[in-house]
């Protein structure tokens, strides 16, 4: 039996469609909470106050999307953080919401396990997996925060490996960034497999043990890397 691991965010789905509809779901419940903010905040000033947050301040993910929050409120006149940690659990529950999975995660995911292997996420970001009924499928998830280390380093690797008992010489890590996934995967001894959806070149040094357009290709690519 094998293991098989995934990236999330750029590999089950796309993240920038992902992302703006969660912000976008979150400003219209802010609106609706507090309609003297109607049209006063953008998807876009959003994302520029986490980009900015992030240059000035340490922390998760998490903590500095709701010190953004906040500072985005204070920018509108509301210094109220009571409703930036509101409007924060409105994003993380939308994220989940609008989500859309690629059209071969599922098939992919179920083959993989009829074929006996283990499936699960290794991921550098925070999606609130476990609101999805996919997660039903996977035997762990690794958030890289909570290892103690983001890939590409060994640490979210070591501990998808504790969880699983698995050997990661029979195990195959499958992502979009060939320095973080693949990188990542080969320096703690695993196989990797670059999802390239866009046919995108490799201009890095990280050359994947397989590369595929789509994961329908994946439990072929998994047995013949296994054996």
């Amino acid at each position: 039996m094998g293991v098989v691991s995934f990236d999330l965010d750029g590999t089950l789905w796309d993240f920038a469609p992902m992302m703006d509809g969660a912000i976008a779901s979150a400003i219209a419940s802010l609106e609706r909470r507090e309609p003297e903010l109607a049209g006063r905040l953008t998807v876009a000033a959003l994302h520029e106050q986490r980009r900015m947050t992030g240059l000035q301040h340490q922390g998760t993910l998490e903590e500095l999307r709701r010190i953004s929050l906040h500072r985005a409120l204070i920018d509108l006149g509301r210094d109220d953080r009571q409703l930036a940690e509101w409007m924060a659990d409105e994003l993380l529950q939308a994220r989940a919401e609008v989500v859309v999975l690629h059209d071969d995660v599922e098939p992919c995911v179920r083959r993989l396990i009829g074929d006996g292997h283990l499936v699960g996420a290794i991921t550098n970001g925070n999606f609130p997996f476990d609101r999805l009924a996919l997660a039903a499928h996977f035997s762990f998830v690794v958030h890289a925060e909570e290892a103690g280390g983001a890939k590409p380093g060994p640490e979210p690797f070591a501990e998808a490996v504790r969880l699983t008992g698995g050997d990661p010489a029979q195990w195959v890590h499958v992502g979009d960034e060939l320095p973080l996934d693949v990188g990542g995967a080969h320096a703690y001894g695993m196989r990797a497999v670059w999802l390239n959806r866009y046919g995108e070149a490799n201009d890095t040094e990280h050359l994947p043990d397989a590369e595929i357009p789509t994961l329908g290709e994946l439990p072929g690519v998994v047995a013949g890397l296994l054996g």
